[in-house]
Protein backbone atom coordinates (compact mmCIF):
# COMPACT_ATOMS: atom_id res chain seq x y z
CA UNK A 1 0.00 0.00 0.00
CA UNK A 2 2.51 1.92 1.06
CA UNK A 3 4.63 1.48 -1.90
CA UNK A 4 1.82 2.83 -4.25
CA UNK A 5 1.15 5.48 -2.50
CA UNK A 6 5.24 6.49 -3.03
CA UNK A 7 5.08 5.62 -6.49
CA UNK A 8 2.17 7.85 -6.72
CA UNK A 9 3.47 10.74 -5.05
CA UNK A 10 7.08 10.75 -6.96
CA UNK A 11 5.46 10.22 -10.68
CA UNK A 12 3.30 13.00 -9.80
CA UNK A 13 6.42 15.12 -8.96
CA UNK A 14 8.35 13.94 -11.64
CA UNK A 15 5.26 14.74 -14.18
CA UNK A 16 4.65 18.13 -12.40
CA UNK A 17 8.32 19.88 -12.05
CA UNK A 18 10.22 20.59 -15.05
CA UNK A 19 13.31 18.02 -15.20
CA UNK A 20 15.48 20.72 -14.71
CA UNK A 21 14.31 22.17 -11.50
CA UNK A 22 14.12 18.81 -10.43
CA UNK A 23 17.72 18.06 -11.27
CA UNK A 24 18.70 21.21 -9.25
CA UNK A 25 16.83 20.40 -6.25
CA UNK A 26 19.56 17.99 -4.68
CA UNK A 27 21.75 20.77 -5.16
CA UNK A 28 19.65 23.30 -3.22
CA UNK A 29 18.73 20.36 -0.63
CA UNK A 30 22.30 20.06 0.02
CA UNK A 31 23.39 24.08 0.02
CA UNK A 32 20.76 24.61 2.34
CA UNK A 33 21.92 21.71 4.56
CA UNK A 34 25.60 22.79 4.68
CA UNK A 35 24.92 26.95 5.15
CA UNK A 36 24.27 26.73 8.72
CA UNK A 37 27.70 24.63 8.96
CA UNK A 38 29.45 27.19 7.24
CA UNK A 39 28.27 30.04 8.58
CA UNK A 40 29.17 27.99 12.60
CA UNK A 41 32.65 27.59 10.79
CA UNK A 42 32.90 31.35 10.06
CA UNK A 43 32.18 32.49 12.90
CA UNK A 44 33.77 30.32 15.18
CA UNK A 45 37.13 29.95 13.31
CA UNK A 46 37.31 33.25 10.76
CA UNK A 47 35.41 36.33 12.35
CA UNK A 48 34.87 35.42 15.84
CA UNK A 49 37.48 37.93 17.19
CA UNK A 50 36.14 40.62 15.38
CA UNK A 51 34.49 43.60 17.85
CA UNK A 52 31.76 43.98 15.40
CA UNK A 53 30.55 40.56 16.23
CA UNK A 54 32.22 39.89 20.05
CA UNK A 55 32.31 43.25 21.31
CA UNK A 56 35.58 44.17 23.09
CA UNK A 57 33.63 44.82 26.52
CA UNK A 58 33.57 41.44 26.57
CA UNK A 59 36.80 40.60 25.08
CA UNK A 60 38.62 43.28 26.81
CA UNK A 61 37.34 42.38 30.13
CA UNK A 62 39.69 42.56 33.66
CA UNK A 63 37.25 40.38 35.68
CA UNK A 64 33.61 38.54 33.90
CA UNK A 65 31.10 37.53 35.92
CA UNK A 66 28.40 34.74 34.60
CA UNK A 67 25.24 35.80 36.99
CA UNK A 68 22.93 32.33 36.83
CA UNK A 69 20.27 30.86 38.96
CA UNK A 70 21.16 26.73 39.31
CA UNK A 71 24.46 24.54 39.07
CA UNK A 72 24.49 23.03 34.95
CA UNK A 73 23.21 26.46 34.08
CA UNK A 74 26.52 27.87 32.73
CA UNK A 75 26.76 25.05 30.81
CA UNK A 76 23.53 24.55 29.22
CA UNK A 77 23.06 28.30 28.49
CA UNK A 78 26.26 30.56 28.53
CA UNK A 79 29.33 28.15 27.51
CA UNK A 80 29.37 29.62 24.04
CA UNK A 81 29.77 32.84 25.87
CA UNK A 82 32.42 32.01 28.73
CA UNK A 83 34.83 30.06 26.40
CA UNK A 84 34.16 32.70 23.31
CA UNK A 85 35.59 35.33 26.15
CA UNK A 86 37.96 32.81 28.70
CA UNK A 87 39.46 31.16 25.20
CA UNK A 88 40.53 34.44 23.21
CA UNK A 89 41.72 35.99 26.17
CA UNK A 90 43.75 34.24 28.94
CA UNK A 91 44.60 37.56 30.88
CA UNK A 92 40.47 37.91 31.77
CA UNK A 93 39.51 36.50 34.98
CA UNK A 94 35.84 34.47 34.87
CA UNK A 95 33.64 34.66 37.99
CA UNK A 96 30.47 32.83 38.57
CA UNK A 97 27.90 33.33 40.88
CA UNK A 98 24.95 30.81 41.13
CA UNK A 99 22.69 31.57 43.49
CA UNK A 100 21.03 28.79 44.55
CA UNK A 101 22.77 25.13 45.25
CA UNK A 102 19.77 23.97 43.13
CA UNK A 103 18.30 21.77 46.24
CA UNK A 104 14.89 20.84 45.13
CA UNK A 105 15.04 17.28 45.70
CA UNK A 106 17.23 17.54 48.10
CA UNK A 107 20.78 16.86 46.31
CA UNK A 108 22.13 20.58 46.79
CA UNK A 109 25.69 19.98 48.20
CA UNK A 110 25.84 16.93 45.50
CA UNK A 111 25.43 19.68 42.99
CA UNK A 112 27.61 22.67 44.43
CA UNK A 113 30.23 20.43 44.31
CA UNK A 114 29.99 19.12 40.48
CA UNK A 115 30.07 22.60 40.19
CA UNK A 116 33.45 23.35 40.87
CA UNK A 117 34.42 20.62 38.33
CA UNK A 118 31.74 22.45 35.33
CA UNK A 119 33.98 25.69 36.38
CA UNK A 120 37.21 24.11 36.05
CA UNK A 121 36.23 22.91 32.54
CA UNK A 122 35.08 25.89 31.54
CA UNK A 123 38.26 28.24 32.30
CA UNK A 124 36.22 29.81 35.24
CA UNK A 125 38.56 30.77 37.92
CA UNK A 126 37.89 28.00 40.45
CA UNK A 127 38.47 30.36 43.74
CA UNK A 128 35.24 32.33 41.89
CA UNK A 129 33.13 29.63 41.74
CA UNK A 130 30.33 30.38 44.37
CA UNK A 131 26.63 28.54 44.52
CA UNK A 132 24.95 30.57 47.41
CA UNK A 133 22.54 28.74 49.78
CA UNK A 134 20.77 31.68 50.95
CA UNK A 135 17.01 30.63 52.69
CA UNK A 136 15.55 33.33 50.82
CA UNK A 137 16.46 32.61 47.52
CA UNK A 138 16.02 28.47 47.29
CA UNK A 139 15.62 26.50 43.67
CA UNK A 140 11.72 25.95 43.43
CA UNK A 141 10.26 26.64 39.50
CA UNK A 142 7.09 27.94 41.40
CA UNK A 143 8.45 30.73 43.50
CA UNK A 144 9.62 34.57 42.47
CA UNK A 145 12.94 35.32 44.23
CA UNK A 146 13.40 38.63 45.97
CA UNK A 147 15.11 41.00 43.53
CA UNK A 148 16.18 43.00 46.04
CA UNK A 149 18.32 40.24 47.64
CA UNK A 150 19.03 39.29 44.57
CA UNK A 151 20.32 42.40 43.54
CA UNK A 152 22.69 43.69 46.55
CA UNK A 153 24.21 39.83 45.55
CA UNK A 154 25.39 40.85 42.56
CA UNK A 155 26.64 44.00 43.93
CA UNK A 156 28.62 42.46 46.60
CA UNK A 157 30.40 40.53 43.84
CA UNK A 158 30.87 43.43 41.04
CA UNK A 159 32.40 45.49 44.48
CA UNK A 160 34.85 42.06 45.73
CA UNK A 161 36.11 40.57 42.36
CA UNK A 162 36.25 44.21 40.67
CA UNK A 163 34.20 43.13 38.07
CA UNK A 164 33.61 45.10 35.00
CA UNK A 165 31.28 42.93 32.47
CA UNK A 166 28.18 40.34 33.16
CA UNK A 167 26.41 38.21 31.19
CA UNK A 168 23.21 36.64 32.59
CA UNK A 169 19.82 35.67 31.01
CA UNK A 170 17.32 37.60 28.96
CA UNK A 171 13.86 38.70 30.52
CA UNK A 172 12.98 34.98 28.95
CA UNK A 173 15.20 33.01 31.12
CA UNK A 174 16.04 31.09 27.75
CA UNK A 175 14.28 28.17 28.95
CA UNK A 176 11.10 30.09 30.94
CA UNK A 177 12.53 29.31 34.34
CA UNK A 178 10.86 31.32 36.68
CA UNK A 179 14.04 31.20 38.95
CA UNK A 180 15.87 32.41 35.71
CA UNK A 181 13.58 35.13 35.04
CA UNK A 182 13.81 36.61 38.54
CA UNK A 183 17.71 36.92 37.89
CA UNK A 184 17.25 38.74 34.80
CA UNK A 185 15.05 41.04 36.53
CA UNK A 186 17.00 41.90 39.26
CA UNK A 187 20.10 42.40 36.94
CA UNK A 188 18.41 44.25 34.12
CA UNK A 189 16.31 47.10 34.20
CA UNK A 190 12.69 46.83 34.92
CA UNK A 191 10.65 49.49 35.95
CA UNK A 192 7.65 47.39 35.81
CA UNK A 193 5.02 45.49 37.64
CA UNK A 194 6.68 41.98 38.40
CA UNK A 195 6.25 39.27 36.23
CA UNK A 196 4.30 36.76 38.45
CA UNK A 197 2.15 36.67 41.24
CA UNK A 198 1.91 37.14 45.07
CA UNK A 199 1.33 33.03 45.54
CA UNK A 200 -0.55 34.23 48.94
CA UNK A 201 -2.66 37.17 47.67
CA UNK A 202 -2.36 37.00 44.12
CA UNK A 203 -1.67 40.52 42.98
CA UNK A 204 0.91 41.60 41.20
CA UNK A 205 3.74 43.27 42.96
CA UNK A 206 5.73 46.28 41.30
CA UNK A 207 9.19 46.20 40.99
CA UNK A 208 11.61 49.16 40.86
CA UNK A 209 14.90 46.91 39.88
CA UNK A 210 17.42 49.33 37.77
CA UNK A 211 21.21 48.19 38.65
CA UNK A 212 22.29 47.33 35.14
CA UNK A 213 20.38 50.18 33.33
CA UNK A 214 20.60 53.12 35.46
CA UNK A 215 23.34 52.78 38.72
CA UNK A 216 26.52 54.26 37.65
CA UNK A 217 29.14 51.66 38.82
CA UNK A 218 27.10 48.52 37.26
CA UNK A 219 29.56 46.94 34.55
CA UNK A 220 28.33 46.53 30.97
CA UNK A 221 26.23 43.90 31.19
CA UNK A 222 24.43 41.29 28.38
CA UNK A 223 21.54 38.91 28.15
CA UNK A 224 21.84 35.78 26.65
CA UNK A 225 18.65 36.14 24.14
CA UNK A 226 15.57 33.11 24.53
CA UNK A 227 14.06 32.23 21.56
CA UNK A 228 10.74 30.52 20.56
CA UNK A 229 10.52 26.92 21.69
CA UNK A 230 10.81 25.75 18.49
CA UNK A 231 14.03 27.11 17.68
CA UNK A 232 15.77 25.90 20.59
CA UNK A 233 16.28 22.26 19.23
CA UNK A 234 17.07 22.99 15.85
CA UNK A 235 20.93 21.76 16.10
CA UNK A 236 22.63 24.87 13.61
CA UNK A 237 19.44 25.85 11.88
CA UNK A 238 18.89 28.26 13.59
CA UNK A 239 22.10 30.21 13.09
CA UNK A 240 20.88 31.69 9.20
CA UNK A 241 17.93 33.30 11.09
CA UNK A 242 19.97 34.80 14.29
CA UNK A 243 22.61 35.80 12.14
CA UNK A 244 20.63 38.12 10.15
CA UNK A 245 20.77 41.31 12.05
CA UNK A 246 24.16 40.66 12.03
CA UNK A 247 24.69 39.70 8.39
CA UNK A 248 26.05 43.29 7.94
CA UNK A 249 29.17 43.40 10.49
CA UNK A 250 29.71 39.75 9.37
CA UNK A 251 30.82 41.23 5.29
CA UNK A 252 32.48 43.99 7.08
CA UNK A 253 34.27 41.22 9.53
CA UNK A 254 35.17 39.37 6.45
CA UNK A 255 36.07 42.49 4.49
CA UNK A 256 38.45 43.92 7.03
CA UNK A 257 39.32 42.77 10.39
CA UNK A 258 39.10 45.22 13.30
CA UNK A 259 40.56 45.37 16.84
CA UNK A 260 39.50 48.78 17.43
CA UNK A 261 38.00 48.77 21.21
CA UNK A 262 37.03 52.13 20.88
CA UNK A 263 34.57 51.79 18.01
CA UNK A 264 30.46 51.30 18.68
CA UNK A 265 29.31 48.00 16.58
CA UNK A 266 25.70 48.32 18.53
CA UNK A 267 24.47 46.34 21.87
CA UNK A 268 23.91 43.09 20.40
CA UNK A 269 27.09 40.16 19.84
CA UNK A 270 27.14 37.29 18.39
CA UNK A 271 29.55 34.18 19.35
CA UNK A 272 29.96 30.26 17.98
CA UNK A 273 31.99 27.50 19.49
CA UNK A 274 34.73 25.89 17.46
CA UNK A 275 34.95 22.38 18.11
CA UNK A 276 37.12 22.26 20.54
CA UNK A 277 35.24 24.40 22.98
CA UNK A 278 31.70 22.74 22.03
CA UNK A 279 33.77 19.33 23.72
CA UNK A 280 34.63 21.95 26.77
CA UNK A 281 30.57 22.56 27.29
CA UNK A 282 30.17 18.78 26.88
CA UNK A 283 32.96 18.20 29.49
CA UNK A 284 31.91 20.52 32.04
CA UNK A 285 28.53 19.21 31.78
CA UNK A 286 29.61 15.96 32.20
CA UNK A 287 30.79 16.73 35.58
CA UNK A 288 27.51 17.56 36.98
CA UNK A 289 26.57 13.66 37.36
CA UNK A 290 23.62 14.03 39.06
CA UNK A 291 21.91 16.01 36.47
CA UNK A 292 23.20 13.44 33.50
CA UNK A 293 20.39 11.81 31.76
CA UNK A 294 19.67 10.62 28.13
CA UNK A 295 17.35 13.65 27.44
CA UNK A 296 20.58 16.15 29.12
CA UNK A 297 23.02 14.19 26.18
CA UNK A 298 19.89 14.88 23.51
CA UNK A 299 20.23 18.62 24.55
CA UNK A 300 23.67 18.97 24.31
CA UNK A 301 23.49 17.35 20.49
CA UNK A 302 20.36 19.71 19.40
CA UNK A 303 20.31 22.58 21.50
CA UNK A 304 21.84 25.98 19.92
CA UNK A 305 22.69 27.31 23.10
CA UNK A 306 25.50 24.73 23.27
CA UNK A 307 26.68 25.47 20.08
CA UNK A 308 26.33 29.43 19.53
CA UNK A 309 24.76 32.50 22.02
CA UNK A 310 23.34 35.55 20.65
CA UNK A 311 23.56 38.85 23.54
CA UNK A 312 22.30 42.04 23.91
CA UNK A 313 23.77 44.53 25.91
CA UNK A 314 21.22 46.47 28.76
CA UNK A 315 21.46 50.28 27.54
CA UNK A 316 21.56 52.69 30.04
CA UNK A 317 18.65 55.00 31.02
CA UNK A 318 18.15 58.66 31.84
CA UNK A 319 17.14 59.30 35.50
Amino acid sequence: MWLGIRHRVLSWVASTLPRRVLRLLPRLILSVSLAPLILQMLLAYVVGSDFRLLPAELQQAKNLLIVTAHPDDECLFFAPSILGVLDRNSDVVGGLVVMSTGNNYGIGEARKAELQGSCKALGIDEARCVALDRPEIQDNPKVWWDQVVIESIVKEYVEKWHVDAIITFDHGGVSGHINHRAVSAAVRYVKSQQEGFNIITRAKLEIHSNYAATDAHAPATYLVSTTALIRKYTFLSDLPLTSLPFSWRILQALSSRTRDPGSNYGDTALVANTWSRYLKARQAFAKHKSQYSWDRNLYLVLSRYVWFNDLRRVRRQTM
